[in-house]
Parts: structure tokens; C-alpha cells; sequence
């Protein structure tokens, strides 16, 4: 009889545990309502870089248990083809209602800026359209490489040249898309030589492109590696970050090939 009280009470214990852990966890996961709701004051986010903004010492927020949800709305909405999808697919953000167009277009790294074209878009007018595929940038490369385990990726090409044929024919105001890749070889970063011939294309049909140095790689030891594990281990800003000389150039690659296209281009 002792014996069955103890199971029985270490089973409600245990009970009771993992109704709090779980609970834990979904205060934690927040859906993104109660993030939106923290003070710029005291959670200034990038302003922190941008605009010197003093940070409070905190809990952080999101968690890094909500980084993993932390996704653009082109991936949540099935806006982007994956490795495996070969269609084209065009979804609208932005003031879906605009005249102006700025069409988003490349891989993942052009989808990393969907959610601030977004809210610019409804802020000043104008809609973004995606032309997205996972790991592949616009490039005339004709036997593209998977970054990182350099795979080949044949249903890359074949995309790109889908996607060239339908921006040419859609004439957006601008094509948003990134200008650089790291290099796989040596630090910093640099303008692949086959990226030439995409910005050829676009000048040749007069379309203005809008082109962002790309968001640095993270990679240790030859490794990619997940910034919020290294932080649910108990690393900090510094320890799972990288070194800025390590993935980005002294100097712009891009800006080397401006006067190559002058106009109304912008690189970034």
C-alpha cells in the first residue's frame, strides 16, 4: 500500500512537472502579438547598432526558443520553391493596390528582406511580388552549387532562366535582389563574375535593380552553425556571433561594377 501511495504520488509530481514545463514553454514561444507589444524603449532592437540606442539589461525577447518560428512571411505563406520545387511562384505584399512594383527576387538571402519591403511597401505605396528559390541567387552560373556542401543544383539554372523571362516580361519599377556571396575560400566576401550577366539583362531591358551586399554566412570550422543553440548553451553576443572580417570585405565588392551600369541602379 506505501508503495502504490509513492508511484502514485511521484506520478502526480510528475504530472505536475510537465505541466509547468509546458506551460513554460508556451509563454516562452510567444505567437508574435506579445512581442509586437514590448517597448522600443526598453527592447530597441537594431536601433541598438544603427542609432547607438542604450540597451537595458533585460530577459531577452524573443527567447531563443521562439527563434526558430522567427520565419518570413513568404516561407509561412509557401512563397518561396523549395530545393526540390521547380515552379515559379508570385505572391503580393506590401499595398497590394500600388501602381509602383519592386519585385523580390533570388534565394533565401533576397527572402531575408521580405518583411521590411513589406511594411515600407504599405508605408509608401508600393507592392513587392516574390520570384523566390530556396539557394538560388540570380546568376547565370550554368551548373550551380548548393552553398555549403557544394552540391550540384541543375533545377537552380532552369529556375533562373524561367525567372529572367517573367521579370523581363512583368517590367517591375525595380528588382530587389543581393549582389554579393561569400567566398568559400578565403575571408570577406565578393560580386561572383557570374552575377554580371544578370545585371547586363536588366539594364539591357531598362529595369532598375536595387542590389543588397548579402547577410553574412555563419559558419566555424567549416561548419554552419545555429546562433540561438550557441545561446541556449549560455554563449552571449560575442561567442555566437562571428567577425565582421571574417564574412564582409573592407570594402563593398558591388560598388567595384557600378560604373559598369550607371542609371538608376542602386547597390547597397
Amino acid at each position: 500500500m506505501a508503495l502504490g501511495s509513492v508511484v502514485a504520488l511521484l506520478g502526480v509530481t510528475l504530472t505536475a512537472t510537465s505541466f509547468t514545463w509546458r506551460e513554460h514553454v508556451t509563454v516562452q514561444r510567444a505567437d508574435g502579438k506579445e512581442l509586437s507589444g514590448l517597448s522600443a524603449r526598453d527592447y530597441p532592437g537594431a536601433r541598438a547598432l544603427v542609432q547607438h540606442v542604450r540597451v537595458p539589461k533585460l530577459r531577452m525577447r524573443p527567447t531563443v526558443l521562439e527563434a526558430k518560428n522567427d520565419l518570413p512571411l513568404s516561407t509561412k505563406d509557401g512563397c518561396i520553391s523549395d530545393w526540390t520545387n521547380p515552379a515559379l511562384i508570385n505572391c503580393t505584399y506590401g499595398d497590394a493596390n500600388a501602381a509602383r512594383t519592386i519585385a523580390l527576387a533570388g534565394g533565401s538571402h533576397a527572402e531575408h528582406w521580405i518583411t521590411a519591403l513589406d511594411l515600407l511597401g504599405r508605408m509608401h505605396h508600393f507592392k513587392v511580388v516574390t520570384y523566390l528559390k530556396m539557394g538560388c541567387p540570380l546568376s547565370t552560373e550554368e551548373v550551380p552549387l548548393i552553398m555549403g556542401n557544394n552540391a550540384a543544383y541543375p533545377q537552380c539554372h532552369q529556375w533562373v532562366q524561367k525567372t529572367m523571362a517573367k521579370l523581363i516580361a512583368d517590367r517591375p519599377d525595380y528588382v530587389f535582389t543581393t549582389s554579393t556571396r561569400p567566398w568559400n575560400i578565403k575571408p570577406g566576401d565578393v560580386m561572383p563574375a557570374t552575377y554580371i550577366g544578370i545585371w547586363q539583362t536588366f539594364a539591357d531591358n531598362n529595369i532598375p535593380v536595387l542590389a543588397m551586399r548579402d547577410t553574412p554566412w555563419l559558419v566555424k570550422d567549416g561548419q554552419p552553425f545555429e546562433p540561438a543553440d550557441c545561446l541556449a548553451k549560455g554563449g552571449n553576443a560575442s561567442s555566437c556571433g562571428i567577425k565582421r572580417s571574417d564574412v564582409l570585405a573592407d570594402h563593398n565588392p558591388t560598388l567595384d561594377f557600378v560604373e559598369q551600369f550607371p542609371g538608376s541602379n542602386r547597390w547597397t
